[in-house]
């Protein structure tokens, strides 16, 4: 059979959570991509369950964040969690797990609850809307770089219904393909850590929760009868679904294989506790509660992200929320190289940026793990950090100034505007035509670089014009006065550091690239080179 052949400028090998995102996010940077996945549609498990507002950050950048929000609101109440013999049955203990709290100080998006077979959906409408070219049911089979290790991608990727093989040649080609990646594997790329901590298999199911509840909301229920020891979840206010997580024990000659239906059907109506319960199961999927990260997360012109890079423990809920800010930091990077505005070295960046992230968070979710098991020293807790400060705080070291030491994480509210830290969201109301409307400061970073400058910053908007044309850089300038109105209390300025002839460069990804407390006698050389490092291209 003769293969047909297409070309893309970035293949994805992995439709999940992940891989859907960073598809979303090259299309919003104009960039050409084609996704595979080898099942027929997104997720049917909820996997994750919770979302940052990091990741609602990102998804608002690209018009995601409403329709999740829309998704989310059937999950608000479903925050108890309780130790029970079941779900009918006696109540060991209970606790109400804490409210997000009001975060508008540090951030314009929430903290939610949504299973990933919600979210993926939502993510995956967007994208094929967006012009990514989505082909579930397809496998990778193959791939190779005739032109060595840098050169463009030469995959083969195969229909899993009609058998039919097609070649595809992409400039990059992005791994989402999950925690045994047969794309990190065919590279030999070893992972390290403390390896798999437990084998789990999670049980979906449907069954009437209503009754066995009897009006209560939980998000997680620990489940302790002479039948067995796990966990159910709940899903949305239908009470119509669940999913039972049971440890299993390969040691003891135990496998995935153990829980056919009939035995998943007993384990479920023992954790519901109505013997007779109907209960209808829609899958088993067994995974492992492990702690690793990838040597590298490039190789060439492949790059790995979310679960095929990093494996992250779910005490915490980091691991989906970190696939996610992988393939944001990743995609405009490519964009940036494809269009010819950075060099290939802004490339190497996503490795020695993500890669100590991914790590610091690998170290915190197994913290977490020793302090809920009563395990943690005092030298533990105390190194155990806000979940806030480790999704919201994490920093990038490499973009810091010279001479400055940034902490891995720090406290969303002390975000100060330094170069390799998150850019501090500040209220702000934004002209248009007659009408100021309300909005975040981060509503303008997303597309391109931004330079935002003080009232008093004329001439640094004019000094980034000029070098903005003299490296070939996409620039947006941006001032406050007649463009842009302060809406906080504390001042835009205060909250990044400078003052009002001051002006601060922020990244696609909203991370601050370079700051300048106030003027300088040549602006224009100046954030020529701040360009310069920041997109890796040497001088002209």
């Amino acid at each position: 059979m003769e293969r047909s052949e297409e070309s893309t400028d970035v293949l994805i090998v992995g439709g999940g959570i992940t891989g859907l995102s960073c598809a979303l996010f090259l299309r919003h940077h104009g960039v050409r991509c084609a996704l595979v996945e080898r099942h027929a549609s997104t997720s049917v498990h909820p996997r994750a369950w919770g979302w940052y507002p990091r990741t609602l950050e990102l998804f608002r950048s690209v018009g995601v964040e409403e329709p999740v929000l829309r998704a989310a609101a059937g999950y608000a109440e479903h925050r108890r969690q309780a130790t029970v013999e079941s779900l009918a049955g006696r109540e060991l203990k209970a606790a109400m797990l804490p409210e997000p709290g009001d975060l508008s100080a540090v951030t314009p998006s929430r903290q939610i609850s949504l299973g990933q077979d919600v979210m993926e959906p939502i993510v995956r409408e967007a994208a094929d809307r967006a012009g990514a070219v989505l082909r579930y049911g397809t496998e990778l089979t193959s791939f190779e770089r005739p032109e060595g290790p840098d050169g463009p991608v030469v995959a083969t990727v195969k229909d899993r219904d009609t058998g039919e093989e097609r070649r595809v040649r992409a400039r990059w080609l992005v791994a989402a393909d999950g925690g045994r990646s047969p794309v990190r594997e065919t590279l030999g790329i070893r992972r390290v850590g403390r390896g798999t901590l437990q084998h789990q298999v999670s049980i979906l199911f449907r069954a009437d929760l209503s009754g066995p509840l009897a009006g209560r909301r939980f998000s997680i229920c620990q489940i302790e009868n002479a039948d067995m020891s796990g966990a159910v979840l709940g899903h949305d206010d239908t009470l119509g679904r669940g999913t039972l997580i049971l440890q299993y024990r390969p040691e003891q000659g135990e496998t995935p294989e153990d829980f056919g239906t009939e035995r998943s059907v007993r384990l479920v109506r023992s954790a519901i506790g109505v013997p007779d319960a109907p209960v209808e199961i829609i899958g088993v999927l067994p995974w492992e509660l492990a702690a690793l990260s990838a040597e590298r997360f490039r190789d060439g012109s492949v790059f790995l992200v979310g679960d095929s890079a990093h494996v992250i423990p779910p005490i915490g809920g980091y691991g989906a929320n970190t696939g996610v800010h992988d393939a944001h930091n990743l995609a405009w990077k490519l964009a940036a190289v494809l269009r010819g505005e950075a060099g290939e070295g802004l490339l190497d960046t996503y490795d020695a940026e993500r890669r100590p992230v991914a790590e610091a968070t690998i170290e915190q979710a197994q913290l977490r793990l020793l302090v809920r098991s009563g395990r943690a020293g005092e030298e533990q807790r105390r190194a155990t950090v806000d979940v806030l400060a480790v999704m919201l705080g994490h920093a990038y070291p490499a973009v810091a100034e010279p001479g400055v030491s940034l902490a891995r994480f720090r406290e969303p509210a002390e975000l100060s505007g330094e170069p390799g830290t998150r850019a501090p969201h500040v209220p702000v109301l934004r002209r248009d035509g007659e009408v100021d409307r309300p909005g975040s400061l981060l509503d303008l970073y997303g597309s391109s670089l931004v330079l935002v400058c003080g009232a008093d910053g004329s001439p640094w908007r004019r000094a980034g014009e000029d070098a903005a044309r003299r490296v070939g850089a996409r620039l947006r300038t941006v001032a406050f006065g007649a463009e842009l109105r302060d809406g906080s209390e504390e001042g835009w300025h205060r909250r990044y550091g400078v003052s009002a002839d001051g002006a601060v460069l922020v990244r696609p990804d909203g991370f601050v690239a370079w700051r300048s407390a106030g003027a300088v006698a040549d602006g224009a050389a100046v954030l020529e080179a701040a360009l310069r490092r920041t997109l890796v291209r040497d001088a002209d």
